[in-house]
């Protein structure tokens, strides 16, 4: 499934990932179980979403759709505005910040906060809601479920015990559920059960107690450990790159880096052999897939040969699946539990975010206007 080069330079101590001392020691809330409980609960959030009684200003198709998400709330918005790029001509734009774009009455605004305290997310719906149009809440509860109902527009609830970033099921499915039953992009049901298959077998196949000769996930976090991984994600993989890098950050609590093909293609490509410190200190992991364009599995295979030319350690991964869907989910799982064995690898507790709640209670102490 991989392809490598290695560099000769002394590597980092490392622990035993076989080791059950080791996740009691750095993973005492138990993310690993979030992690694993994947499928489940992407097949539940699918479930859920396909439920649920459609609001009457969902029935009709909207002209356009906002998605308002930051951080791991906004990973379901990025999956679903990739696949609907190739599969519809109603355009979904994510936006992570606090204002939005020019709206108009048939532009479909959806909220997306797992907490429903997301300052960025909380604005920008408000601004939304004193334009007419159809709007949506998906969250736990919170400001935004509040704000959301005094206005009258439809929330759709979910309860989950975990940080926002292991609820990617939540994210993605539900979502994707609802935005199909609004006209707004076709969804192929063989593609979702398939990718759920996809999902139970790499539960099985990376599981902690899966010993590392046999763990791809556990063999990667090893070969990354100490070092700085630049994802690139050929064609629609580009958003699982973007997964990669900011799991990597948030949970093993070291920088990643993402990027794309083609677009690497034409800029950062240049820059591959300097300074001679990325040389011993960059790893490349190039994703790829069989539905990703025979153009860009060209270029996967072109470019880890340059990155090869500088000595940058490289490694191609050929993800299973038959779908665009199937392939990002299972290419994001893979790199959730990468991230989590590279926690274990730093000493770092993949629960907590220390840094990140420090800006928050900093932002706090400044109300916004």
């Amino acid at each position: 499934m991989s392809r490598s080069s290695e560099d000769a330079s002394a590597r980092p101590p490392r622990v035993d990932l076989d080791s059950p001392a080791v996740y009691a020691s750095f993973d005492p809330s138990d993310m690993r179980a979030r992690i694993a409980g994947l499928p489940g609960h992407a097949r539940s959030a699918w479930d859920r979403g396909s439920a649920w009684p459609l609001p009457a200003g969902l029935q009709t198709p909207p002209s356009r759709v906002l998605i308002l998400a930051v951080g791991g709330s906004a990973i379901g918005g990025d999956v679903v505005a990739t696949l609907a790029s190739s599969t519809t001509t109603i355009p979904i734009q994510l936006v992570r910040n606090y204002r939005l774009p020019p709206l108009d009455e048939h532009t479909l605004v959806v909220a997306c906060s797992f907490s429903g305290e997301t300052e960025e997310a909380i604005a920008a719906f408000g601004a939304a809601l004193a334009v007419p149009g159809p709007r949506l809440a998906i969250t736990t509860g919170g400001a935004l479920a509040t704000l959301a109902a005094s206005a009258g527009a439809p929330v759709f609830s979910y309860q989950f015990d975990g940080p926002p970033r292991s609820a990617l099921g939540h994210g993605i499915f539900a979502l994707l559920a609802i935005l199909s039953r609004a006209g707004v992009l076709p969804v192929d049901d063989s593609a979702v059960a398939s990718t759920f298959r996809g999902l139970e077998q790499d539960a099985a196949r990376f599981a902690p107690s899966v010993a590392a000769a046999d763990n791809e996930a556990k063999a990667l976090a090893t070969w990354i450990h100490g070092r700085l991984p630049l994802i690139v994600g050929a064609d629609f993989l580009e958003v699982a790159a973007r997964r990669w890098a900011g799991q990597i950050s948030e949970n093993a609590k070291q920088w990643a880096f993402a990027g794309a093909l083609p677009e690497l293609n034409h800029n950062l490509i240049m820059g591959i052999g300097s300074p001679e410190f990325a040389r011993r200190h960059f790893r490349a992991i190039l994703l790829d897939a069989e539905p990703v364009h025979a153009r860009n599995r060209l270029r996967v295979q072109l470019t880890a040969r340059e990155f090869h030319a500088v000595d940058i350690a490289t490694r191609t991964l050929t993800i299973p699946g038959d779908s665009a869907l199937e392939t990002i989910a299972r290419a994001s799982y893979l790199g959730d539990w990468v991230s989590f064995y590279l926690a274990m690898l730093n000493g770092a507790d993949p629960w907590t975010v220390e840094p990140i709640a420090r800006l928050k209670s900093a932002l706090a102490r400044h109300p916004m206007d």
